[in-house]
């Protein structure tokens, strides 16, 4: 039994011994701060991201919008278009009054004026043009949208968050044309 006790602690002795005396051990042990390497990882997040979270805020909005509005013509209308020349589908929104302009100027540019025309329908409506026909009704919209907001707490903690959206996108935009 004597001899089993001395054996363990003959074993003992000897690992602790060439535990120490391991070069790889004495280096691992030894390191000073400065000695450290720190490695910092930076993520960031895909432009995709941030027009994607713009979207989803501003359908958020608008569908609390349209539940209090009670102008009809004040309700915003979103719809999926594929701009002249391209297949690329996107969803746009108007307010009810200017798609009431479109289909009105629309459908008078349709009408042949005079039989001299042959007829030869009128140039459609542009953008622009719109634009200009509506601006009065814009002002109201815009009148009406600030009651709503000071009204309903609830529209209004939506609005800055579709607020802070768009700075956030615009903010990844911008340096993402930077390049970083």
């Amino acid at each position: 039994m004597k001899s089993g006790v001395s054996i363990t602690t003959c074993f003992s002795i000897a690992f602790v011994l060439m535990l120490f005396a391991n070069p790889f051990t004495y280096a691992q042990t030894d390191t000073s701060a400065e000695d450290i390497e720190v490695v910092d990882v930076i993520g960031q997040r895909p432009l995709s991201y941030y027009r994607k979270q713009l979207v989803q805020t501003e359908m958020a909005f608008y569908d609390m919008y349209n539940a209090l509005a009670d102008v009809k013509e004040f309700k915003i209308r979103c719809r999926t278009e594929k701009p002249s020349g391209s297949h690329i589908a996107r969803k746009v929104c108007y307010p009810q009054y200017e798609l009431n302009a479109i289909a009105f100027e629309t459908q008078i540019a349709m009408i042949p004026k005079a039989q001299d025309t042959r007829g030869i329908i009128e140039p459609l409506p542009t953008s622009t043009g719109i634009r200009e026909l509506v601006s009065d009704k814009k002002a109201d919209a815009t009148e009406y949208l600030l009651k709503l907001l000071k009204d309903n707490p609830e529209l209004l903690a939506q609005f800055n968050k579709l607020t802070e959206s768009m700075v956030e996108y615009q903010q990844a935009k911008t340096l993402a044309q930077k390049g970083g």
